[in-house]
């Protein structure tokens, strides 16, 4: 059973975490949101962290925030199905907790990431540091072997990232400050998911690399009255809402939520609500506000 909230007619009512909880079906293409949360005060939610069920198998996961590593094993997801990891970006909500979720895994392993720049390493190097001959968490290397997959950010194509059967993944890079940052687009078989990742909305060309997808997964991290550096590196709900009509999405999904202007002050529901006000102006087909454990069918 999936459970779906609809706010093309502006109802905006705010579901508790523990009553979002549904289970993947066995057929078909679902995304599990393990973590929905901001990277402040998210009301109990887990950060950023998502998995594609394929006719009941978890076979890829995007983004390991915090929190997400209890998520992983809430959601009846398996180590042994995982097949890639495609991480968006290396700010600590949504990598930290790989180190955590691999602990218990033996096998391979394809760790997709960023190229590097500035004080970012490329996924690489990130991998190196962590479970390499001198990185932090070299007792996992006998158990796992780790292939990085770098998405050069750089790039004005698409790079493909990723392809087994009919599964094709597509990474190009998103604006997010000086963040190397990597938006995805999945087709599988005959859906297809876009996960945004945090970005300010700025590139039109984003919005053609998603066009007409099934789902698009957005990261609502900023308010509409938002200023300085969260104004700077994530859009405001007006502009998500732009986004997804001018990519005609099929369906939105809100995650990585923040509802609050200021930082690190408490969750208001409320906040949410207003942003959900100012993303429905904008666009007018169905969405579905993010719950951990929430398991959405694309169609």
């Amino acid at each position: 059973m999936k459970r779906q909230f609809n706010y093309a007619f502006v109802i905006l009512s705010f579901i508790s975490s523990a009553s979002a909880w549904s289970a993947c079906l066995n057929s078909g293409v679902q995304i599990q949101i393990l973590g929905s949360g901001g990277p402040a005060d998210s009301g109990g939610r887990a950060s950023a962290s998502y998995i594609i069920w394929i006719n009941g198998v978890s076979r890829i996961m995007l983004d390991t925030g915090s929190g997400t590593k209890d998520q992983f094993y809430r959601s009846g997801a398996n180590l042994d199905d995982i097949e890639l990891v495609a991480l968006s970006h290396l700010h600590p909500d949504h990598s930290v907790e790989l180190p955590g979720i691999l602990w218990p895994a033996g096998g391979r392993f394809d760790i997709a990431g960023p190229s590097g720049a500035n004080v970012f390493p490329s996924i690489g190097e990130f991998l190196e540091r962590l479970f390499g001959p001198r990185g932090a968490y070299h007792v996992l290397d006998e158990r796992i072997e780790l292939t990085p997959i770098t998405v050069d950010v750089t790039s004005p194509d698409p790079v493909e990232v990723w392809r087994a059967a009919d599964i094709v993944i597509q990474g190009r890079g998103v604006p997010h400050g000086d963040v190397p940052t990597i938006g995805y687009r999945l087709n599988i078989g005959g859906s297809s998911i876009a996960f945004a990742s945090d970005q300010t909305g700025s590139d039109p060309t984003f919005t053609d690399f998603i066009r007409g997808v099934d789902v698009l997964v957005i990261h609502m991290s900023s308010t509409e009255d938002a200023t300085g550096l969260i104004s700077e590196l994530h859009a405001k709900p007006s502009v998500w809402g732009q986004m997804a009509a001018d990519a005609d999405a099929g369906h939105l999904v809100v995650s990585h939520i923040a509802s609050s202007s200021v930082a690190n002050a408490p969750f208001s529901p409320q906040v949410l609500n207003q942003s959900l006000a100012f993303l429905t102006k904008n666009y007018s087909g169905p969405i579905t506000v993010g719950e951990d454990l929430l398991c959405i069918e694309v169609n």
